[in-house]
């Protein structure tokens, strides 16, 4: 049987949209202050781990690795596209030759792909206790968590591999991404549950980046047709919300277990 998550409440999903929400003030107030955000942004993540402490009913060990995770998978992806394939870049200072995003956004992605995990698992939108490991197409079907996650890796890999070689192109930039989300939704599927969490992440997710670069001036993209943002991000937005739901699910209950 599968292991299934309690949904998580209404105090723990404010307490981390407020922690992202007070380095995105700080990020449009004064991203180029690089000492002062050094300072900051861990401060606010280490009082969130405090409050969380406090108020969550699941081991702080195992939200410290998941935490973990969150961040080297998050800081792994920006630090790729950014200083390895320069597809696109931030304007703000850094403290190090290795990396032209400084060390405290590299930490702050743990933050965002945590709020992220912790909406999927928001109750107000009635999450289901577990996550489906169904997949097919037509009368093919099957139930295999490892066949979905590698679905999911494929397509993940796909567009990453494409996004490097087409980010200035006005039309194959967003393309694979589109056609990424129509394999998804045809041998996936999705339920009432991912539309609302879909609608909810793509749409916040893309008005903060548009907030970010207008306001934090904090990177730039080519094709910013949205605000600044191009229309793969907001596609990526999507495609990487819905997969990130699936697999943060699988991760975080290994750490409960």
């Amino acid at each position: 049987m599968k292991r299934s998550l309690p949904p998580d409440s209404d105090l723990l999903t404010a307490l981390d949209t407020m922690a992202v929400a007070a380095v995105s003030v700080l990020i449009c107030l004064a991203s180029h202050e690089l000492s002062f955000m050094s300072i900051a942004v861990p401060a606010i993540i280490v009082m969130r781990f405090i409050a969380l402490a406090a108020v969550s009913p699941k081991p702080i060990k195992a939200e410290i690795l998941f935490f973990l995770v969150c961040a080297i998978l998050g800081a792994f992806n920006d630090w790729n596209s950014v200083c390895r394939r320069e597809i696109y870049e931030y304007t703000v200072p850094h403290e190090w030759e290795f990396s032209t995003i400084p060390g405290w956004m590299l930490l702050f992605w743990g933050m965002i792909l945590r709020l992220i995990a912790r909406v999927a698992r928001w109750k107000l939108l009635g999450p289901p206790p577990a996550v489906s490991d169904h997949i097919g197409i037509g009368p093919w079907k099957a139930s295999s968590g490892a066949a979905k996650v590698a679905v999911e890796l494929v397509l993940v890999f796909a567009t990453r591999q494409a996004i490097y070689q087409y980010y200035s192109d006005p039309v194959f930039s967003w393309l694979p991404f589109l056609a990424a989300l129509a394999v998804f939704f045809i041998v996936i599927g999705l339920s009432r549950h991912d539309w609302k969490f879909l609608v909810l992440v793509a749409t916040a997710g893309t008005a903060v980046e548009v907030l970010y670069i207008q306001v934090g001036h904090l990177h730039q993209y080519h094709l910013g047709w949205i605000g600044g943002v191009p229309l793969w991000i907001v596609l990526w937005w999507c495609l990487g919300a819905l997969i990130w739901k699936d697999i943060s699910f699988r991760i975080e209950r290994m750490f409960l277990s």
